[in-house]
Order: C-alpha cells, then structure tokens, then sequence
C-alpha cells in the first residue's frame, strides 16, 4: 500500500516528537504493509509554521530507518487553506505530494462549500490537483454525497482516513464514507497517523475490513494504482 497522508516525520507538527518514535512508526507502517509513504507535516497560519529546512533535515534523518524497513518517503503537506496556497506553492515554500502537481488541502469543520469549490477551482486553474483530505470532517460535505461528486467532476479528488471507515471516529463518519465507498467517489485512502497510540496506523485493518465489502480491484486502485500515479508524476 501506498500512504499518501501520514504525520510520521517528528519535531515539525503534532506527530512524533522525536526520531525514535518516528522510526517505531516506520516499523508498525512495515508490519500494516504500507511501502510507501508521503510524509505530509500540517501548514496552518498561526499553529504548525511548516519550517521547510527543519523538515529536510528531519526527513533526511529519517532516510536510513525507512530503507531498513523497505520502506520509500517522500514529502509533501497538509495545507490548511488560505488565500496565500498559490504563492506558497509556486514558490516552493511548502511542498506539494512528491514533487507533483497533486496538493493535499485541509479545510475547517465549518468551512463553507463555496470556499471549498473556489480553492479547489483557483489552484486546478493554476495547473495543480487538490486532493481534499479527510472530506468525512467537514459539515459542508456530511450533509450530502452530491458535493463530493461536483468537486471531483471540477477535477478534485477525494481523500478519507482509514480509522474513519472503521468507525473510529464515530458512527456519522464510517457511514458517509461508506456511502463513498459504494458511490466509487473516493481516490485515496490515507492513515492520517500521528503516533504509535495516539492514532496509529491502521491501513492493514482498513483493507482487510474493504475486501470483504468490495472488488479486490477496487480496493487495490484507491490502495496503490492512484497514489502510485501521485509518485508517477513527481
């Protein structure tokens, strides 16, 4: 499997807090059977700062643990939305999923859906693909499956946790995406991991749970095909 949303690179947000820990992470991603992952640290105005230099030398740090474990890094961000994504992204100051054009955008719970569709809508116009991740958190988007289906037909693509479709996060978010699931609506699905037990890694469950409920075919294209097309352009 391919994670393409995984705060496992420590000291930078409110994953691990030390190499050690990130390496423990490594090590349960291997035993989940996750081969590769995009480490994608928060950017969010006023809390998580995305310090671009402390993040390469962590990540470089980090380098010989995951080759120990077999296991491929990249980097990317998780960036809160704000009116300043385009320049922060066309100026390389904060990092898009492995060096694609495919960027990660988070949004507030209470986030309007119009805001959404005109981010999404500014940065397709600017040549990149927003992949809006775990859409099962916003209001805007609980409310109905039509707004997921008009934001990939604008050309987002959809991103849900795996812990969510286990029903981890409550009853709301496993049925909204499960109702995805059945749709065909989502694209990748991401750990979202931030600690050995403060939520781990859970993608061996989560695809042991979507094989019994889909097509093998399926699950291996929102598993590895479509976050293998994200390494594919990088």
């Amino acid at each position: 499997m391919i994670d393409i949303h995984s705060h496992l690179l420590f000291g930078v947000d409110d994953g691990p807090k030390t190499l050690e820990e990130s390496a423990l992470m490594l090590k349960e991603a291997a035993e989940q059977g996750v081969s590769t992952i995009i480490l994608t640290p928060h950017y969010r105005h006023g809390m998580f700062p995305y310090k671009k230099d402390t993040i390469m030398e962590h990540y470089r740090e980090l380098l010989p643990y995951a080759k120990e474990e077999g296991i491929s890094l990249f980097l990317g961000c998780e960036y809160h939305v704000n009116s300043r994504i385009i320049e922060a992204l066309s100026s390389k100051r904060v990092l898009t999923l492995a060096d694609s054009a495919y960027v990660l955008t988070e949004y507030e719970y209470e986030t309007e859906y119009e805001y959404i569709v005109n981010m999404s809508r500014e940065l397709i116009s600017r040549g990149y693909v927003p992949v809006i991740a775990h859409v099962e958190r916003y209001k805007c988007l609980l409310k109905g499956a039509e707004n997921i289906e008009e934001l990939r037909r604008l050309g987002a693509l959809i991103q849900i946790n795996a812990p969510a479709i286990l029903g981890k996060e409550g009853w709301t978010q496993k049925r909204f995406c499960r109702k995805l699931l059945d749709m065909g609506e989502v694209d990748f699905i991401g750990s979202d991991s931030h600690g050995i037990k403060n939520r781990p890694n859970r993608m061996k469950e989560c695809r042991d749970y979507l094989v019994k409920k889909y097509e093998r075919s399926y699950v291996d294209r929102i598993l590895r095909q479509n976050p293998g097309k994200i390494l594919d352009e990088g």
